[in-house]
């Protein structure tokens, strides 16, 4: 207790408060600021010291009981303005560990605030010794979490350090962030791709045409292509893509017996030969998906060529995916891929008046994102009001929109959780991926914080109040 300020004070009343519990005799020279008993703020001790009027050894004049009117032996931190960040050893310095009464005391409408979720408003830390009292008339107030986050901290009390809380005002924990809204369900949709870097690699090459063929290929194909027509129909001659090969002559149609490609938007590429091929173009195309590949050989002046295929492949030693008369192939974008029309069992035989065929779909079956999720509201806290939750954006192309996300808890409580994103709708597909797909679940809003941490060693009084829970 501080000592009287007026009337009669005794040796023994000094003892009592700098040196409680001794019955030895009074040695006035003992009590000096400065020294074990009465003790002067180390350098980095920004707190008052109660006892700062009485005289250090330093000093040449000798103590005198009237310089003990109205000393205390204690340091105290009066807080009467907004602080934030606070904690014992950045308050008392190298004293906060020294076995010497502390207080801090908090003033009515003041307030000390965390600036982060990750460390508490007021922090009394494990290396505290002697008396510590935390008198709080004002407020202290934990930092609101990000969204999914747990909100901080108000009072925060680590390792078995004693601590008298005198509460008066507010303790708040700090709310608990929105949970992040659930991202939409992927959607399937019919997309117009453009293909390009179209190489003719079965008619390319050093003379026109030079018939190539991919290895995989010489299986089947144990004798030579031929793009041309032979014999009687010798003049039907193969003039590449869009007729990149002049050939002049011949009775087949401008666009007959090559590759036409537009380079359009959805246009794909067809086109037919004269003989058995094979039709052996590489391209790539700027749209991921599921695609229609066909393949047909005209009958009308005989038959025994087999089945009409066409191969997807990445490589030039593997068929890839083989698809007899018509059907679907995996296309992934920005890829080399080659594709390769044959007849099964055309081997060393001319189609004199038929032709070989081939086609790829410029529209394939293609996976469109869901809309992401809504962003969670931060979670009250100091200098800061609770979020409210953010919308999810919208889906397209048959994709669900994403779900909104949680609004943020007030002091003391914790966030909401973010909703679930809409299901995507569409033709099932299982390239590059399942889908369409149902959208996924909000996160959870994140816990809030805790008013007192470190609960178990503190003894608390007082008419004050707590938002959040302790631990």
């Amino acid at each position: 207790m501080t000592l009287q300020s007026s009337g009669t004070i005794s040796l023994a009343n000094i003892r009592d408060e700098y040196n409680n519990g001794s019955s030895d005799p009074v040695v006035l020279n003992d009590y000096y600021r400065g020294g074990s008993l009465v003790r002067a703020n180390a350098d980095n001790n920004t707190a008052t010291n109660l006892s700062a009027d009485i005289p250090t050894s330093a000093n040449s004049s000798p103590l005198s009981i009237n310089d003990f009117y109205g000393q205390a032996r204690a340091f105290r931190k009066t807080y009467s303005s907004t602080a934030t960040d606070q904690s014992g050893v950045g308050v008392f310095g190298d004293d906060f560990a020294v076995n010497y009464p502390k207080e801090i005391v908090i003033n009515a409408s003041q307030t000390v605030g965390a600036t982060s979720s990750s460390a508490p408003a007021l922090k009394i830390d494990s290396t505290g010794a002697g008396t510590i009292t935390v008198t709080n008339n004002g407020s202290i107030e934990g930092a609101g979490g990000a969204a999914s986050s747990a909100g901080g901290n108000a009072l925060q009390v680590d390792g078995s350090v004693s601590v008298t809380l005198v509460n008066n005002g507010t303790i708040k924990a700090g709310g608990g962030g929105g949970g992040t809204g659930g991202t939409g369900g992927s959607g399937v949709y019919t997309a117009s791709a453009t293909f390009s870097s179209l190489v003719d690699q079965g008619g390319g090459g050093s003379s026109t045409p030079q018939n190539n063929k991919p290895s995989w290929l010489n299986s089947i194909y144990t004798s030579a292509g031929n793009l041309d027509g032979v014999g009687v129909v010798s003049d039907r001659l193969w003039r590449g893509i869009n007729q990149q090969f002049n050939r002049s002559g011949g009775i087949g149609s401008s666009g007959q017996f090559q590759i036409n490609h537009s380079g359009s938007a959805g246009a794909g590429f067809s086109g037919n030969c004269a003989n058995r091929g094979p039709i052996y173009i590489s391209a790539q195309t700027n749209i991921t998906g599921v695609y229609t590949v066909s393949a047909s050989i005209s009958s009308l002046y005989g038959s025994g060529y087999g089945t009409p295929t066409v191969s997807v492949s990445t490589s030039t030693s593997s068929a890839g995916t083989s698809r007899s008369n018509s059907g679907t192939a995996n296309i992934t974008a920005s890829t080399t891929t080659y594709f390769t029309g044959y007849g099964t069992a055309s081997n060393g035989k001319n189609y004199y008046y038929n032709s070989l065929s081939m086609s790829v779909s410029g529209t394939c079956l293609a996976i469109q994102t869901g809309g992401s999720g809504g962003s969670g509201g931060v979670g009250q806290g100091y200098n800061q009001s609770a979020g409210s939750a953010g919308s999810g954006s919208s889906g397209s192309n048959n994709a669900g929109a994403g779900g909104a996300g949680g609004a943020g808890g007030a002091f003391g409580a914790a966030g909401s959780s973010g909703s679930t994103g809409s299901n995507g709708s569409g033709t099932s597909v299982s390239f590059p991926s399942s889908a369409p797909t149902n959208g996924a679940g909000g996160a959870s809003g994140g816990a809030s914080g805790k008013s007192i941490q470190g609960v178990s060693n503190v003894s608390s009084s007082g008419s004050g109040s707590l938002s959040g829970g302790t631990a």
